[in-house]
């Protein structure tokens, strides 16, 4: 489980893990919430000013209040990420490994996240890089709202214990999934 803010480094690393660990021998599956979210009808989402779904009061809806990242997630919206985190704990009791690319908004993400992935051996990892760093790449992907990182960075870690920490600031994406491979012997 790969946490962190938007544009911490979260699926570069995912792939560089894959990589890496295919040529070990390994089948590792990459899983994440922009490849569930991408599948939802975007009329039952909200995307800041970017993107507002006539049905998004019942889908999942992440906005900017006063600077703090804001989701509100309605009826429809809690049984699409109970179907997500589900879909990833059914992957994993098949004998599929999961890489999952996942960015805890608050609490409840946690608990959920355990209460799905009891009896698992799950190794959290925590993808952090400098303020600085994220807001830079998240000026250069035109798919993100400027202020979601700077909003999600004091939140995102808030609840989660780690196993592993990475800096995708100060590490490049292999020498950050060599670290992550190590830590979990």
């Amino acid at each position: 489980m790969l946490n962190g803010t938007s544009c911490a480094g979260k699926s570069t690393l995912a792939v560089a893990l894959q990589d890496m660990l295919t040529e070990a021998g390994e089948c590792w599956l990459v899983m994440s919430q922009d490849d569930f979210f991408s599948r939802i009808p975007r009329a039952f989402l909200r995307y800041g000013t970017m993107h507002v779904g006539s049905f998004a009061d019942q889908g999942v809806s992440l906005a900017m209040v006063g600077g703090v990242l804001s989701r509100r997630v309605g009826e429809v919206g809690e049984r699409l990420l109970d179907a997500y985190r589900a879909a990833i704990a059914a992957t994993a009791r098949a004998g599929v490994n999961v890489i999952v690319d996942e960015v805890l908004v608050d609490e409840s993400d946690w608990q959920s996240w355990l209460r799905h992935l009891d009896g698992l051996d799950v190794h959290w990892v925590g993808v952090r890089a400098a303020l600085e760093v994220v807001e830079q790449r998240e000026r250069e992907r035109p798919d993100r709202f400027n202020g979601t990182a700077r909003a999600e960075f004091d939140q995102v870690h808030r609840y989660a214990s780690y196993r592993t920490e990475v800096d995708t600031g100060v590490l490049d994406p292999s020498a950050a999934a060599r670290a992550v491979v190590l830590a979990r012997r």
